[in-house]
């Protein structure tokens, strides 16, 4: 039955997509005929690699490239975890990590920085390997499995585990320079989702991207924002490799980064290393700023997924509108009703909530408490600091509640830490000031 279903969508697709999509798949047929003795051929390093495990266990593991803030978020928890001696083989062991030769790495300058720190061998040796050595008996031992890379315990605040060599520190200010900047400038990386990128990375024919609708912001929200960061002494780099529009700005010292010239893999991560802080919507850029330190004000979609065991991190979200009463959820109804952790857009709508953006000003304001944070050395007032804990405590009660309750998806399934983690993140003090209905 399985192999009729599969024979009748091979077809439908064929139908559907014409010709190209007929060699495309012909091409993939040929490639799995070719790996046969491939596999057979790569049963001997896997008795090789059982022979030498009495004197040190090697490993393999495969690089979750396809995922940028995986790729950044998993390699950096296991340098971080392997310097700090954390969940470590107690015998002599050596890692073999590769990038399957199917999986395309949507940064070369990250791909770079890790090989030098991080045992690297090519996809075509190692990926026949990894999969035949776990048909073989015994061979769990042999493989090391990479998650998302939930940095629970801020081990990155103790081992910093990329780094820029002299002459990438050069090239990194000369590039500056060229987009106007002195060398004590402060800038800031706006990094807005629209969804160019994953068309680029799959095209629509090929994957139905419609559920990641509800992560989408409109760019022009955060004009109101940039002028004010440049009002404040900051040059503000729009981030994207693809995006759906320019930023449209006269503002000489807004840049709209992502449709620049200069715009670069290496431009990307140098930015996001040395930025003042990024103001994101919640995607995978961000996770650079993070690995390097940089505090983060964040615009998270959905609730339940925000970096909370970060102090450096500041959030607010989209207002949840339940259509049927026609008001504002709070944020214990929005985990109550089984959406803090929803990823697909259809479910929200099932719920009957729309998602309502954030203004222009409550965005602006969410950047400008950013700043004043960090250049402010005055503590918070008693009214801020009542509501932060409030907001702490009852967020951990949510978290608690909610996963007690619902099953978290395959690959969040690691988020249940958090009811073990101190809440360390906070809600901008200006929304929660503005929105004290909100958190109850």
């Amino acid at each position: 039955m399985k192999i009729k279903q599969f024979v009748l969508r091979q077809i439908f697709h064929i139908n559907t997509y014409g010709v190209q999509e007929l060699f495309r798949k012909f091409y993939l047929f040929i490639k799995v005929l070719l790996m046969i003795p491939i596999n057979i051929i790569s049963v001997v390093p896997c008795v090789i690699i059982r022979l030498v495990s009495p004197w040190i266990i090697i490993r393999i593991a495969k690089a979750p490239s396809g995922n940028y803030g995986i790729f950044v978020r998993a390699l950096a928890l296991y340098c971080c975890k392997k310097k700090l001696k954390i969940d470590q083989l107690t015998k002599k062991h050596i890692d073999l990590f590769y990038i399957p030769p199917t999986n395309k790495v949507y940064n070369r300058q990250l791909e770079k920085m890790w090989k030098r720190k991080i045992n690297f061998f090519p996809g075509y040796l190692l990926d026949p390997i990894n999969r035949v050595n776990k048909l073989i008996p015994g061979g769990k031992i042999h493989a090391l499995e990479i998650g998302p890379g939930h940095d629970f315990d801020n081990l990155n605040e103790k081992y910093q585990p990329l780094d820029f060599t002299v002459e990438e520190e050069i090239q990194g200010k000369k590039m500056l320079n060229k987009f106007g900047l002195k060398n004590d400038d402060k800038f800031i990386c706006l990094a807005v989702r629209d969804g160019a990128y994953q068309l680029k990375k799959i095209p629509s024919k090929f994957c139905d991207w419609s559920y990641h609708d509800y992560r989408h912001w409109d760019l022009d929200n955060f004009i109101l924002a940039a002028e004010e960061l440049t009002k404040r002494g900051y040059y503000v780099f729009r981030m994207g490799v693809v995006v759906n529009k320019p930023f449209n700005s006269n503002n000489p010292k807004i840049i709209d980064y992502a449709n620049s010239n200069l715009r670069s893999d290496f431009m990307d991560v140098y930015l996001g290393a040395k930025c003042s802080f990024c103001l994101s919507t919640g995607f995978g850029f961000e996770a650079l700023p993070y690995l390097f330190m940089r505090p983060l004000a964040v615009l998270q979609m959905p609730l339940g997924d925000l970096c909370a065991y970060n102090e450096k991190c500041l959030f607010i979200t989209k207002h949840h509108i339940l259509k049927k009463e026609k008001r504002k959820l709070s944020l214990s109804e929005i985990f109550s009703c089984g959406a803090a952790y929803v990823y697909e857009t259809k479910i929200f709508e099932e719920k009957g909530i729309e998602l309502v953006d954030n203004t222009p000003d409550e965005i602006k304001d969410l950047a400008i408490e950013m700043v004043e944070n960090l250049e402010s050395q005055e503590k918070l007032n008693s009214e801020d600091e009542e509501l932060k804990k409030t907001f702490r405590s009852l967020y951990a009660t949510n978290v608690k509640r909610y996963i007690e309750r619902y099953e978290l998806p395959g690959e969040w399934e690691d988020l249940r830490n958090l009811t073990n983690v101190p809440i360390r993140s906070c809600f901008s003090t200006k929304f929660l000031r503005k929105n004290k209905d909100w958190f109850k």
